[in-house]
């Protein structure tokens, strides 16, 4: 069966009119009859629902996605509803439990088995790449690594194939197991897809996570209990993850004049947009994008060569540019008192809104081998064909084995044709990196085109190192002696279907990863917790405009009452103080977080 249907794409272009072809238990869409397929859902593991109050529309879940769709009339819906059960019928026979379970234990191994694989090729890789007499040697690596995944997806594909045969023992009698066969095959085609590892168990709704937690933890049991959000998704354990759990159009036209055209010339950060403009990360989560390539700080930490310790450092600071790809969407205004936290065998990570007006967000960061101090204090324009962040203030960072004391700047970021032509992001203007300790000084420069060149200067004033790449891809140093090169940074791979998921890279993609465990170890006012963000991330976005109005209108009440008591907001975890390197005033970490956190605001 083939034929028109429209599809609701997002709330802009809302219903759409796409072409679907129903083949065996496949149903393929595309913009026009005969056009390319645009996307493809497995109907064995999907669920048809129907919605009372609208009587033309059709809702395929899968579980992992849901698209909505409408017929032009009653007869046609009951038509496509009828073919669709049909094909889901015609696949719903029983698998043998023996097999299930070898199947099942011989996919958990190739998961297990190609994560490991993975992150020791993403840890050795970008190593040998930095040594030029290595680069051929890990370029072999890499080639070697993808022929490997590839084989890897032969081999759930003759999975894919014994799941055939076994469809054909029917019994008729086992629709439990034949649903979890239909689970196993969701995974596999999602493994093949995404060419990693998930996490995968037992699902719990809100309600039986916070049980325990009415009497220990009741502000966050009060916010989550009965938000419309929570209630609509189910939470497992899933520590890590490839894929947001909605996909997002990567060409999404937004009609951004009628938003912007009363906010030229003005600080674009002091206002609120809508909710469509936005990206499911808080600007408290985007500053922890900083530390996304941490390796590069381990790395300088350990280097010898004091002014090849410079240029790691200029490499980490500009790497932070590299997750900027193609992501036009605006964070979420973090609300005065939220929190973010990262804690992993590598280092930990807290930030916290210090202030509203004007919006800062204050971070801090430490490992065995280097602390970090920073904060988002951002000066936003916007002109009618532009928009011009500028950061204000430096970032500081500590090296411990050598007690190296360093700061640097950011540069201007200007995202221009937002409103004709095809949007992009240019970083320009002078990154300079000071090291009070040694009086050593860097120089990075970086221009259009992403490109960037550098200079490492000796107490002296003597040029020690120079360095070029670009902001996009990698930098390296050459000593100017020797003339050895040296690559300080290399971008990461990003993700293999990344423009569907807000362009994240992987470190982002985890960012806001909420399980049953961060449910209950998370302080109330940590942003996996804000419902809004979620409600986005899910793809609910009329449920993420209403939160979002409705935590500004809390936040704003909150504001009055302390007012009217006199009251004045005090961060909890960061102080304003003066930086004796610089004697700048910044918000500086207390050391407390870890011990106070559960001692939290009500925001959400």
């Amino acid at each position: 069966m083939e034929g028109y249907l429209k599809k609701w794409i997002n709330i802009v272009t809302r219903w759409q009119d796409r072409y679907f072809i129903l083949n065996d238990h496949i149903l393929h869409y595309c913009e026009h009859q005969g056009g390319q397929s645009k996307g493809q859902i497995h109907l064995k593991v999907a669920a048809i629902i129907l919605v009372p109050e609208d009587p033309l529309r059709i809702i395929i879940n899968t579980g992992t996605n849901e698209i909505q769709l409408r017929a032009s009339s009653v007869p046609e819906k009951i038509e496509w509803v009828n073919a669709l059960k049909r094909a889901q019928e015609s696949c719903q026979e029983t698998i043998p439990r023996d097999y299930i379970k070898e199947v099942n234990d011989i996919l958990t191994d190739i998961w297990v088995t190609q994560a490991a694989f993975d992150e020791t090729l993403n840890i050795l890789v970008p190593k040998l790449e930095r040594q030029p007499k290595y680069v051929e040697l890990a370029e072999k690596l890499s080639e070697l690594g993808q022929k490997i995944k590839m084989n890897v997806t032969i081999c759930t594909q003759l999975l894919e194939v014994e799941k055939e045969k076994l469809e054909t023992q029917q019994s008729g009698d086992n629709q439990t197991l034949f649903q979890s066969f239909r689970n196993i095959s969701s995974r596999i085609d999602e493994f093949n897809r995404q060419n990693s590892a998930i996490s995968c168990s037992s699902s719990l709704s809100i309600q039986d996570i916070l049980e325990t937690l009415k009497y220990e933890q009741p502000i966050k049991y009060k916010n989550l209990i009965n938000n419309p959000v929570f209630q609509k998704i189910q939470f497992t354990n899933q520590q890590l993850r490839i894929a947001l759990p909605r996909t997002q159009d990567p060409n999404e036209k937004l009609k951004v004049w009628s938003l912007i055209k009363d906010l030229i010339g003005k600080d674009l950060s002091k206002f609120a947009v809508p909710v469509y403009f936005n990206e499911p990360l808080s600007m408290l989560q985007r500053l922890a994008e900083n530390l996304e390539y941490y390796q590069t700080l381990i790395e300088a930490n350990q280097e010898q060569d004091q002014w090849l310790r410079m240029c790691y450092v200029m490499g980490f600071g500009v790497s932070a540019y590299s997750s900027n790809i193609d992501r036009h969407k605006k964070p979420f205004n973090p609300i005065l008192g939220e929190t973010f936290e990262i804690q992993n065998k590598q280092f930990r990570f807290v930030s916290e809104q210090v202030s509203h007006h004007p919006p800062i967000s204050a971070g801090y960061a430490e490992s065995n081998d280097f602390e970090m101090q920073m904060q988002t204090d951002l000066k936003t324009k916007m002109s009618p064909r532009s928009m011009e962040v500028q950061p204000l203030g430096n970032v500081y960072i500590k090296l411990k084995q050598f007690n190296d004391h360093i700061s640097y700047n950011k540069c201007i970021t200007k995202v221009h044709n937002i409103i004709f032509g095809n949007m992009y992001i240019e970083h320009i203007g002078d990154m300079i990196f000071h090291n009070y300790t040694t009086n050593d000084k860097g120089v990075l420069t970086l221009s259009e085109n992403q490109k960037m060149v550098g200079t490492v200067y000796d107490s002296n004033g003597k040029e020690k190192y120079k360095l070029k790449g670009q902001w996009n891809d990698s930098l390296i140093a050459r000593n100017i002696q020797t003339g050895q090169e040296v690559v300080v940074w290399k971008r990461y791979d990003l993700p293999q279907d990344y423009k569907n998921y807000f362009f994240f890279t992987k470190f982002a993609l985890n960012l806001n990863l909420l399980n049953i465990d961060l449910i209950k170890s998370l302080p109330c006012t940590d942003c996996r917790l804000r419902p809004d963000q979620l409600a986005l991330e899910y793809g609910f976005i009329d449920l993420a405009a209403d939160e979002k109005h409705r935590l500004e209108q809390k936040q704003r009440q909150r504001r009055k009452d302390m007012q009217i008591a006199g009251q004045k907001h005090i961060p909890q975890f960061f102080e304003l103080m003066k930086e004796p390197c610089t004697n700048e005033m910044i918000y500086k970490y207390k050391g407390n977080y870890w011990r106070k956190k559960g001692e939290g605001l009500d925001l959400f």
